[in-house]
């Protein structure tokens, strides 16, 4: 107990546990494009759009994601086939 020597008051030291590096990406990108603003770059301006909802927007996406999902499957099962015959063809040649 003495007046004249005090403690420090214990510091906390903070780390994050989560990180997400898309955001830090994104805030990076963003200061980028800000300071190449201030310098005059004109590649700089609209360099980021933000899509244009319109009406029926969300369909015409889903449409498009359900076309490329039918042909990434169509691709698989002849992938599929083509496999099937090929090891038929061996088993055959095997088998004589």
């Amino acid at each position: 107990m003495n007046f004249f020597k005090l403690h420090k008051p214990l510091v906390y030291k903070y780390k994050p546990i989560y990180y997400d590096p898309k955001k830090e990406a994104q805030k990076e990108r963003m200061k980028h494009l800000e300071q190449e603003e201030k310098q005059g770059n004109p590649d700089a301006k609209g360099a980021y759009q933000p899509t244009i909802l319109h009406r029926g927007s969300f369909r015409e996406m889903a449409d498009r994601n359900r076309n490329s999902k039918h042909a990434q499957v169509r691709q698989s099962n002849i992938r599929l086939i083509i496999i099937i015959l090929i090891l038929f063809l061996i088993a055959y040649f095997l088998m004589r």
